[in-house]
């Protein structure tokens, strides 16, 4: 019954995209499938580039050389009210992540990936083709749009680990924008969409390595040395008791080890051992008792080892904030589009770099669902990910009704 509702709400959805908003949903389907076809990781994405401001020149009557590029290469275009001004003046911008994954693709769609070991698994192929599709839409009703207000479409590279937005940031291309929103395909229910109020959407990164000194010494005689691979793995085994008996079941904290070396032959015992993973975690005081806590780990057994340890930390993205006004308006125009039931207060324990915008300025992150009813969860970055392009649709819509709510103006029936 559930799944009878969630169908028809994105059929009506359709509909009405097509029928009063007039976009050619075949069109913006063929684009997702062409970015996707041809993914290119952090900024080397020039041809993706190309494809977009195309796009936007050829369906939204865009001039290309009015975008500003940013980030190497990455871009903003401002689209402009033509009507009637309203209200003060104010600009909302939409972002949108343009960077595929260093990972060979595992599917046999037509249009997987034809670059070896790169592919659009993480969902960035369905956000550029959202955001095209706004502003197919917007293109199209310029007119209605107050000539005050403008929609600022921002197009960028390096989400994955490049720190795009905080280069786009710092080369000022939110510079007059009021607010800005994202969104991003997860691992949520189908016909859901996550939205915090107000808080961490989010959690942050930090990436850690553990070095580990010993004294080297031949496998037959381990009494002659100190044996860093123990000390490393028994300091392994201690940070899982960091979450379990530190952290309250109230606090976000996820640590994380994924690599682990020592050594290069199996009949001596090395002198050294690394160790590296990532902590995430929402609030930055957890953080804080996290990184301490693995501190004091590192620090007593490697001694009780007899051996050296230390810790060293690199800061890689803060968390996504909601910002309450923006969170709730967002919220809001779901909840016109899809209906209250479709709506969630659910995060990512994953990182988004994103954050480095909305701790610019105000802004809101949202989740939207694409985990099929009695289907295997695919979650981004694994090989056989496709995004579902019925996601696109309620989108866009979400995105024109939150416009015409903060903008105070309406589309025409």
């Amino acid at each position: 019954m559930e799944e009878e509702k969630v169908s028809t709400k994105f059929k009506a959805a359709r509909t009405l995209l097509t029928t009063k908003y007039k976009l050619n949903l075949e069109e913006i389907f063929k684009i997702r499938r062409e970015l996707h076809k041809y993914p290119e990781v952090l900024f080397t994405e020039f041809e993706t580039k190309k494809r977009l401001l195309n796009f936007l020149a050829s369906h939204c009557n865009i001039d290309p050389n009015k975008a500003k590029s940013y980030a190497k290469t990455g871009f903003t275009y401002d689209i402009k009210g033509t009507g009637e001004p309203k209200g003060e003046d104010f600009t909302i911008g939409f972002r949108a992540d343009m960077d595929a994954l260093p990972i060979k693709e595992e599917s046999t769609f037509e249009y997987a990936s034809a670059n070896p070991g790169v592919s659009h698994i993480c969902g960035h192929d369905g956000h550029m083709a959202t955001l095209l599709g706004l502003a197919n839409v917007l293109s199209n009703f310029q007119t209605y749009i107050p000539s005050n207000k403008t929609i600022r479409l921002v197009f960028q590279p390096g989400e994955e680990g490049g720190h795009g937005a905080k280069i786009m940031v710092e080369e000022g291309a939110l510079e007059g924008v009021n607010e800005i929103y994202a969104l991003h395909s997860w691992s949520l229910p189908f016909g859901k969409f996550g939205i915090k109020k107000s808080g961490a959407m989010t959690s942050g990164c930090v990436r850690f390595r553990v070095n580990v000194q010993g004294v080297g010494s031949h496998g037959a005689y381990p009494e002659n040395g100190k044996d860093p691979i123990t000390a490393i793995c028994q300091i392994h085994n201690m940070m899982h008791t960091i979450l379990s008996r530190t952290i309250g079941r109230k606090d976000m904290a996820v640590c994380t080890v994924g690599e682990i070396r020592a050594g290069d032959t199996e009949n001596v015992i090395p002198d050294f051992a690394t160790m590296s993973g990532t902590i995430r975690t929402e609030k930055k005081e957890v953080e804080e008792e996290v990184k301490q806590q693995l501190n004091n780990i590192v620090e007593h057994t490697s001694i009780a080892m007899g051996c050296k340890g230390e810790v060293k930390y690199t800061k890689i993205t803060p968390s996504v904030t909601n910002h309450e006004i923006q969170a709730n308006a967002l919220r809001g125009a779901v909840k016109e589009i899809m209906g209250e039931d479709s709506l969630t207060e659910e995060g990512m324990n994953a990182s988004e770099d994103f954050s480095f915008m909305t701790n610019k300025i105000p802004g809101a992150f949202m989740l939207v669902g694409h985990v099929l009813p009695d289907k295997p969860i695919v979650m981004n970055h694994n090989p056989r990910f496709d995004y579902n392009e019925d996601l696109i649709v309620p989108s866009i819509l979400a995105w024109l009704k939150l416009i015409e709510n903060r903008m105070d103006f309406t589309f025409p029936s």
